[in-house]
């Protein structure tokens, strides 16, 4: 894959992102909640994961891409703490994997420009 960003996942980054957005859900938050619903840990904030792949767009595209723009992404996997994300893009397919294991797939493309 053509471009790639990688992320280290802290409970500190998931931490700031819920002060910033409002996501209160204790999934974000609470080990022990998390570990009784079956996952490794707290869970990363979906919308944060996302934006690393817009990242990508934005990089790609520059200004373009905060008009035109779109990005969709379906979820395979939670991304926790201690994982590193890696969001890859070919064309305009997006992967994000933890350890070689897909989290996300999708596309990020800019729509015509109607200009």
């Amino acid at each position: 894959m053509a471009d790639e960003v990688k992320r280290q996942i802290t409970q500190e980054t998931i931490d700031r992102y819920g002060r910033i957005n409002g996501d209160n859900d204790i999934i974000h938050y609470d080990e022990a909640y998390a570990h009784a619903r079956g996952f490794r840990g707290t869970l990363a904030h979906g919308l944060m994961v996302m934006a690393y792949a817009a990242e990508i767009g934005a990089r790609r595209h520059g200004a373009d891409w905060h008009r035109r723009g779109t990005l969709s992404v379906t979820w395979t996997a939670p991304v926790c703490p201690g994982d590193e994300v890696v969001i890859a893009a070919d064309g305009e397919r997006i992967e994000g994997t933890v350890q070689a294991e897909p989290v996300l797939v999708g596309t990020a493309a800019l729509r015509p420009d109607r200009g």
